[in-house]
């Protein structure tokens, strides 16, 4: 079973990917930078992380957005993980045109009103070409 990781500080959203793709993936949540920060060495085992663009930080964290959480997680971890960069602010369409030149580092973006059928569908596209590198 594939293993995810969603930094997303909506816990509704994150619910209810969380209830959708339970079947197929074993499901983590991270709703403050921080958390999933401290939780760096431990976030080797993910196989896949949905990464929310616009992430509000508490008093004592740093200013940092989805885009930096990307580069960090491409940079940090042994193995360069697949990370999806999300959000509500922008459609797809938007995404498509713009994803690449906002954050190059991201494996592919999703906008949150695309469906979670689309997010699954994106979701295995990016796995299938991962595990067979691997091997």
């Amino acid at each position: 079973m594939y293993k995810v990781a969603i930094l997303d500080d909506d816990e509704h959203w994150c619910r209810i990917v969380q209830r959708f793709l339970k079947e197929e993936y074993a499901v983590a949540t991270y709703k403050s930078v921080s958390s999933f920060l401290w939780e760096l060495d431990v976030l080797n085992q993910y196989d896949i992380f949905l990464v929310d663009f616009v992430l509000p930080t508490a008093r004592h964290e740093l200013n940092t957005d989805g885009m930096e959480i990307v580069t960090a997680l491409k940079r940090r971890l042994p193995r360069s993980p697949v990370v999806i960069l999300v959000t509500a602010y922008m459609s797809m369409n938007e995404l498509e045109v713009h994803g690449k030149q906002m954050c190059p580092e991201a494996d592919a973006f999703f906008a949150k009103d695309a469906g979670l059928e689309i997010l699954a569908h994106q979701m295995k596209q990016l796995l299938i070409p991962a595990k067979t590198e691997d091997s």
